[in-house]
């Protein structure tokens, strides 16, 4: 069994929960919503037994991280530099980046923020895009008139997180069913008024543990919003604007460093953002690895472990074993 270590990192206005197992290059695993660290549970001891320092925070707003008040310090430049504090932390001057969901474009965004730091990046699910030339407001309409759509509902402070705090595990285990490959593909985001809640227009989870996750897993997923509440992690959705703002400050948007992408067919990013694996090998010139997971949906962690894991395996010992202190651009 891989030992590791829990450590709390400071960064800016946040204090980080940090796992870190493993010695050697070092690779920071990057979860999104509503995950934890725990969404790598799979990935952390075959990473550290194959010769890797692996660092899996909580992202500031969940699990054992401190949530901030403030809704704007949830950004993905403060994210990014989360990532170079746990870093820094360590006594490590460069890492790889692997993101998940909202992980991903923190992933992405630390490449374009630290340059001469982050040796590669690699996402799972969530390709690098253009930043949006219109308001979040002006995209959702555009998008999806006259109907709920999920990133709206999240904006206003109070709503979502009354819904989804009222059971804190029932909720989850809706989401998790909802977006994963056993569910019907665009069940995340089929036609419903535009008023309505998250949670009563998702179909009920078959009884039973999910395929993908133990009920023991699914309570340790919980146990920290039933005791903090989701405002955290649900900040994350209120810098659109700010966040596609940020972007437009790093210029062209190509990535220079080495990139890997993996996803599953049923991932339901892939009908939110039109063309986003073309664009994606546009601004991405060193892109070493695309792959897709027939039959899997969101979760790709959970749901296709061994495949994330050699994934990740391969594309790592092409971009971070290799001798020097730099980034391999």
């Amino acid at each position: 069994m891989t030992s590791t270590q829990r450590i709390f990192v400071r960064s800016g206005d946040a204090t980080l929960f940090v796992t870190v197992a493993g010695s050697g290059p070092l690779v920071i695993l990057i979860h999104g919503w509503p995950d934890l660290g725990l969404g790598y549970r799979h990935q952390i001891g075959p990473l550290a037994y194959a010769g890797y320092r692996v660092a899996v925070p909580d992202m500031r707003g969940y699990g054992a991280s401190s949530a901030p008040e403030d809704p704007h310090v949830y950004s993905i430049d403060h994210a990014a530099d989360d990532i170079a504090a746990i870093a820094d932390a360590l006594g490590e001057r460069t890492w790889v980046s692997v993101g998940h969901d909202w992980g991903s474009p923190v992933a992405w965004r630390t490449a374009q923020r630290f340059p001469d730091r982050v040796r590669a990046v690699f996402s799972l699910g969530v390709p690098h895009r253009l930043p949006s030339p219109v308001s979040a407001h002006e995209w959702f309409d555009s998008a999806y008139p006259d109907r709920f759509y999920y990133m709206r509902y999240f904006e206003p402070i109070g709503p979502a997180e009354q819904e989804l705090g009222r059971d804190a595990r029932d909720s989850l285990k809706r989401i998790f069913h909802a977006l994963s490959g056993d569910a019907p593909f665009g069940e995340w985001l089929k036609p419903r008024p535009l008023d309505a809640p998250l949670l009563p227009g998702l179909m009920t989870p078959p009884p039973g543990p999910l395929s993908f996750m133990s009920d023991a897993e699914l309570d340790a997923h919980a146990e920290p919003f039933a005791r903090s509440g989701f405002y955290g992690s649900l900040c994350w959705y209120r810098n659109w604007d700010a966040n596609e703002a940020q972007a437009r400050a790093y210029g062209d948007q190509t990535i220079r460093q080495p990139t890997g992408f993996l996803c599953g067919d049923r991932e339901i990013v892939l009908l939110m953002f039109d063309r986003g694996l073309e664009t994606q090998r546009t601004l991405c010139p060193d892109l070493r690895m695309e792959r897709m997971l027939p039959g899997c949906g969101h979760w790709t962690p959970a749901e296709r472990p061994a495949e994330v894991t050699a994934a990740l395996l391969e594309f790592l010992s092409d971009v971070a074993d290799r001798p020097g202190d730099g980034p391999n651009i």
